[in-house]
């Protein structure tokens, strides 16, 4: 997009170059002109072509919300439900409509998020990296993750978060080695 307006700026910009830029991206020609006319007003909407920009009143997913969806397990007519209630008790402002709260749990949550706080880990894996590689055979291809654990371990009297490493074979989802490390 910045190239684009770049063009623009300098008066090179052809019809052509805005056609080949909207095949690229999937949309039509149309929207590529409108994203340049916004991109030459704000300069947000240059960094995110086709977005539609923030403003103040805009609702957006908290932590207590995203609690709240894991906790109903991605039902987001009891999030509104649960919201509702704590606005009647005092204990918050009221929540948006059901719709405004959908466009913002999709808006602000990737799905593996969505589907993770919905069915739990195995969910949210179906969206992921992990074992998406074709199976091989036996020892062709290891994976490796590291993670800080979720666990506070004693070690000398400190409560420390250790480290983890693991490899993993593809083919078999076998550990192949762990290397734990703690973190001081």
């Amino acid at each position: 997009m910045r190239r684009l307006l770049a063009l623009r700026w300098e008066g090179k910009l052809t019809t052509g170059q805005v056609r080949s830029a909207a095949d690229v991206l999937g949309v039509r020609e149309r929207a590529v002109w409108r994203w340049l006319a916004a991109a030459e007003r704000d300069e947000a909407a240059a960094r995110a072509p086709g977005e539609r920009a923030a403003y103040p009143g805009r609702f957006t997913v908290t932590d207590e919300v995203r609690a709240l969806f894991g906790l109903w397990k991605g039902n987001v007519a009891a999030v509104h439900r649960e919201l509702t209630a704590r606005a009647a008790r005092g204990e918050g402002a009221p929540p948006p409509s059901i719709p405004t709260l959908h466009r913002a749990i999709r808006r602000d949550l990737t799905l593996g998020e969505r589907a993770g706080l919905a069915g739990g880990e195995r969910a949210a894996r179906k969206h992921d990296v992990f074992l998406a590689r074709p199976r091989g055979w036996r020892n062709q291809v290891w994976e490796t993750d590291h993670m800080q654990a979720p666990v506070l371990v004693d070690v000398d009297g400190k409560a420390l978060r250790p480290w983890i490493t693991w490899f993993t074979d593809c083919a078999t989802n076998a550990i192949m080695g762990v290397a734990p490390r703690r973190s001081e």
